[in-house]
C-alpha cells in the first residue's frame, strides 16, 4: 500500500508542476520543457536513486518525473503537427524523441559523473 500512495502522491505534484510550467510558458514550448526536463530528471534519478528505498524511487521516478512528463500532450501536438503537413509532423516526432533521449542520457551521464545537481 506504501508503494502505491508513493506514486499517488509523487504523480500528484508532478501533474501539478507540469499544469504550472503549461500556465506560465508560451505556446507549445511547455511540452518541450516538461519532456526535457523530465527526461533528464529520469536519467539522473536512474543512477542516484539506485540504492534508495522502492518507496522513494516509485515516488520520484514513475510518480513525480512519470506524471511530469506527458506522452498525451506529446501525441495531441504531434497530431495537431501532423494535421498541418506530413514532414512537419515527422520532424516534430523526430526532434522532440532525440531531444529527450539526448537529454536522459545527459542525466545518467551527470548521475554517474556525481555532479552537482
Amino acid at each position: 500500500m506504501k508503494r502505491f500512495l508513493a506514486v499517488g502522491f509523487g504523480g500528484m505534484i508532478g501533474a501539478l508542476l507540469r499544469a504550472w510550467i503549461y500556465a506560465v510558458v508560451p505556446g507549445g514550448i511547455g511540452i518541450w520543457v516538461v519532456n526535457l526536463a523530465g527526461s533528464f530528471l529520469i536519467g539522473l534519478a536512474a543512477v542516484r536513486l539506485a540504492g534508495k528505498s522502492a518507496e522513494s524511487r516509485l515516488f520520484i521516478s514513475t510518480g513525480l518525473i512519470g506524471s511530469f512528463t506527458t506522452f498525451s500532450a506529446f501525441s495531441g501536438d504531434w497530431f495537431h503537427h501532423l494535421n498541418q503537413s506530413l514532414m512537419q509532423g515527422l520532424a516534430f516526432a523526430i526532434c522532440i524523441t532525440a531531444a529527450s533521449v539526448a537529454a536522459a542520457a545527459l542525466g545518467l551521464w551527470i548521475g554517474r559523473k556525481g555532479g552537482p545537481v
